[in-house]
C-alpha cells in the first residue's frame, strides 16, 4: 500500500512511528537516501525503498487515519 502514499504522508508516519530508526550516514549514501529529508519512512533503516520491512507502516498509517482499517 505504501506506493500510494505521498512523501508528506511518509514523513508523518515516520515522525509517529515508535519503530523508526535512522539509517547510518554510510548506508544512506549507498541507498541514495536524502538524510536532509528528516524523519520519514524514507530515512528509516527498515524502509526497503518501497515498503516497511517490519510491517510498521500500515499500523501507524491506520492509527493516524491515513489508511482505512482492513
Amino acid at each position: 500500500m505504501s506506493e500510494t502514499l505521498t512523501q508528506e504522508q511518509l514523513k508523518l508516519i515516520g515522525e509517529n512511528c515508535s519503530q523508526y530508526r535512522p539509517v547510518s550516514q554510510g548506508y544512506s549514501v549507498v541507498m541514495g537516501i536524502n538524510v536532509d529529508e528528516g524523519i520519514s519512512c524514507g530515512t528509516c533503516r527498515y524502509w526497503s525503498g518501497s515498503e516497511c520491512v517490519i510491517d510498521a507502516l500500515d499500523n501507524v498509517a491506520v492509527n493516524l487515519g491515513i489508511l482505512p482499517e482492513e
